[in-house]
């Protein structure tokens, strides 16, 4: 039975993702929310937060699903605006 060999970063990789890193947090158009996710994000476990991503991503789904059908029931066939409006 072979094991299988983990899978590293070459040296190159590992700069690249520290400038990207520095890039963003240094980025004055980045939001105050990102920089301190990405600053966060260095200081905890891959996996941990590779998880946490996933319920994140789940949650904003979620959050545009339900926007996406608020608009539909907003907007009137005949019209195209909302009932509100008329």
């Amino acid at each position: 039975m072979s094991e299988d060999r983990p899978t590293y970063l070459t040296l190159q990789q590992e700069l690249d993702a520290l400038d990207l890193r520095d890039t963003i947090t240094n980025d004055p158009s980045a939001s105050h929310w990102l920089k301190r996710a990405v600053a966060e994000l260095w200081e905890r476990d891959v996996v941990d937060a590779l998880n946490d991503l996933d319920v994140l991503r789940e949650l904003l789904e979620a959050k545009h699903h339900a926007h996406v059908l608020t608009l539909k029931r907003m907007i009137t066939p005949e019209t195209g605006y909302g009932t509100d409006e008329l």
